[in-house]
């Protein structure tokens, strides 16, 4: 029988403590939390086997204090020396030669959760606690960092209410004494340390594993989401199904789903944690969890190479996200791929960079890039090599590199090795390169042939050229086929011949090369204006009230700061965000000649938004019903910017849509 944690933590630091114990029987590292999300005070301690040079250093956040610390039997003292990138870097003097078992006990109090503003960058490496949640996350300094000593237990003491997780393998967890304890070891490859805790009901599933194991599948679901638990458990199982047999063997004994009142999704090793609010809503089981579990392969399994570009995002983008919809059918593929290059499009020049210098999501051009443009270098890849080579590519990927730190190369070559190609200009051009080809069609003739009609195509492209595939599509009047040509220069003409006679041709009709796009496939969408490096703001009524609301919709959806602008002398080819209340709203952009209501934003909702083109800019609408219909779009709204209209009641969306693209077509003349 096991005996009671505090019990036993005395125990053992009694053992430890006595100056002749085996360092061979001490684990490498524990770390001990008590932690009060009530009060927010968080008090630890790490112990570990010592036998490095005389000055001990080590790194905490500036909210800890160190109230003791010993090696062996002998008292140290910590002496704060410098405050370094948000951390203080502690030392102490282990004498001429020390080794033995190092204690040190600390102290603090966390942020509260609960008062954080809904603005706060969610990069921010704060410590947050309060009793609806606690996130301590990867370098928040709320453990004792010694460097290259990472723990290799942690043992959690929480109030009976609470329940906690670290990245990791359960050892064993009890509820004892009005309080919940819990042992965490770190599974093989596990680098990561983040604590989450709450209020959580848990449930618990066994999955039998490909290699005859079992892995343990939890849920710590907040009460009001706990009947949800199960549903998530099966979208669980069947991803982590889905993925051992696409890529290997599920690398983890563990697999937990994590609410939190944080606003995120975010992957850690053995577990995912998601804002209770994004738990809810009903296509996250098909579209951001399987995301997240693919993650424990491709971020957590094999661990990217921070220093050379960050292949992760763009390959779980690929594999998770595209692949859902994917198998929806071809149109709905199709209709996503459109929507990443009309994402690109409205990424100004000067937020633009290389694939190869992504390292993670900061603001909207960087997921663009990072995911997006990364997720089209894999689809266009596995056009190239086939399915079999691409798949093939990535199971011996994975073999090879889990548990190392990898690289776009490392990718290339598992590619090169199933496909039998050299890969090398491909990667060089998508990585190294920012931006993307602008392919046109500069002239068009048709002349007699021996099957029928000799099709002769001039393309163009800007310099430096490009190589890629180009599909085109062939209008005759029998039928419409589909022929690929290999363009590699600036200018490049190819003939085609039919048996039929052809009467129009559309470049790249499935979206299949990433592209700059022509203006016809770029309807105003949201994002158009949310990315522009310069916006003004038109706000429809004098009333500070409605100028102030405009201003705080408009720190949440614009990637730039913006000021409103006078209304009568509005400076050309600036994109607009417009703002107003209801009919005033509609007499003002009437006024101004801006694009009125759509018909899809007519009559319903408490508040509509739509996306139009005004002298060849972009122009954002939001109208409201009242002041607090408009501030209830300020957390929804940044989201939805593929869309050209949206129609809200409260902040749920009713309605939404974008306008159709159209691919140009050239005509083709006489013989």
């Amino acid at each position: 029988m096991a005996l009671p944690f505090r019990l036993a933590i005395f125990t053992l630091l009694l053992v430890l403590s006595q100056p002749h114990a085996s360092a061979a029987a001490a684990p490498a590292r524990d770390l001990l939390l008590r932690l009060d999300p009530e009060s927010r005070a968080l008090v630890g301690e790490t112990r570990l086997f010592w036998a490095g040079g005389g000055i001990i250093r080590f790194s905490l956040g500036p909210e800890f204090s160190i109230t003791s610390a010993q090696l062996d039997s002998r008292p140290l003292q910590a002496v704060r020396r410098e405050e370094r990138d948000g951390l203080v870097w502690w030392e102490m003097n282990g004498g001429p030669s020390p080794r033995g078992l190092l204690f040190v006990r600390y102290r603090g109090q966390l942020a509260s959760l609960e008062k954080l503003d809904e603005q706060q960058a969610l990069g921010e490496l704060h410590p947050l606690a309060g009793p609806a949640g606690t996130y301590l996350p990867e370098g928040g300094g709320w453990y004792p960092d010694f460097p290259g000593r990472p723990p290799t237990r942690v043992r959690l003491d929480l109030p009976a209410g609470q329940r906690g997780l670290v990245p990791g393998r359960l050892i064993r967890e009890a509820v004892a004494d009005g309080r919940y304890q819990a042992s965490f070891a770190p599974e093989r490859d596990v680098r990561t340390l983040v604590l989450l805790a709450g209020p959580y009901e848990v449930r618990q599933r066994w999955l039998p594993s490909s290699t005859g194991g079992k892995v343990r599948l939890r849920t710590y679901f907040h009460p009001e989401i706990a009947g949800m638990a199960n549903d998530y458990l099966d979208a669980v199982a069947m991803y982590v199904d889905l993925y051992s047999g696409a890529i290997g063997p599920y690398p983890y004994g563990e697999f937990s789903v994590v609410s939190t009142p944080l606003p995120v999704g975010l992957g850690f090793p053995t577990l995912t944690c998601l804002g209770v609010d994004v738990l809810r809503l009903p296509f996250i089981r098909a579209t951001s969890l399987g995301h997240e579990v693919l993650h424990s392969w491709w971020g957590n399994g094999v661990f990217v190479d921070w220093a050379r570009g960050n292949w992760s995002e763009g390959l779980t983008t690929f594999m998770a996200d595209y692949a859902y919809t994917e198998r929806e059918g071809a149109a709905a593929a199709r209709e996503m791929r459109l929507a990443w290059l009309q994402d690109f499009a409205a990424v100004p020049p000067a937020h633009d960079f290389p694939l190869a210098a992504f390292t993670a999501r900061r603001h909207g051009a960087s997921q663009v890039v990072g995911y997006h443009k990364a997720a089209f270098l894999f689809f266009m890849l596995r056009d190239r090599i086939g399915r079999p080579a691409f798949d093939g590519g990535l199971r011996g990927f994975w073999r090879v590199e889990r548990g190392r730190s990898a690289t776009w190369t490392d990718l290339r070559r598992a590619f090169e090795a199933t496909s039998g190609l050299d890969l090398r200009p491909f990667f060089e051009q998508w990585l190294a390169r920012p931006g993307a080809p602008r392919v046109r069609i500069q002239r068009v003739t048709l002349e007699p042939s021996s099957p029928g009609y000799r099709l002769r195509i001039s393309l163009t492209q800007d310099q430096p050229a490009y190589g890629f595939r180009l599909p085109l599509s062939i209008k005759t009047a029998a039928k419409e086929e589909l022929r690929e040509v290999e363009m590699r220069a600036a200018h490049e003409t190819f003939d085609l011949d039919f048996s039929d006679r052809p009467l129009a041709v559309t470049l790249d009709p499935d979206f299949r090369l990433f592209r700059r796009l022509d203006v016809a496939e770029m309807p105003p969408i949201l994002r158009q204006v949310m990315l522009a490096p310069e916006v003004g703001i038109l706000v429809a009524e004098e009333d500070g009230a409605v100028r102030a609301a405009a201003l705080e919709l408009a720190a949440r959806l614009l990637e730039s700061p913006a000021g409103i602008i006078d209304r009568e002398a509005v400076p050309p080819a600036v994109p607009l965000l417009v703002v107003g209340l209801g009919s005033n709203l509609d007499a003002y952009v009437d006024r101004l000649g801006l694009p009125s209501r759509p018909p899809e934003a007519i009559g319903s909702g408490t508040a509509q938004v739509w996306a139009g083109r005004q002298a060849g800019r972009t122009v954002v609408v939001v109208s409201g019903k009242s002041l607090e219909a408009l501030a209830a779009l300020r957390g929804p709204l940044p989201h939805y910017g593929r869309q050209s209209y949206l129609v809200f009641e409260g902040s749920r969306v009713l309605r939404r849509g974008a306008w159709p693209a159209r691919s140009p077509e050239w005509q083709v003349g006489g013989d």
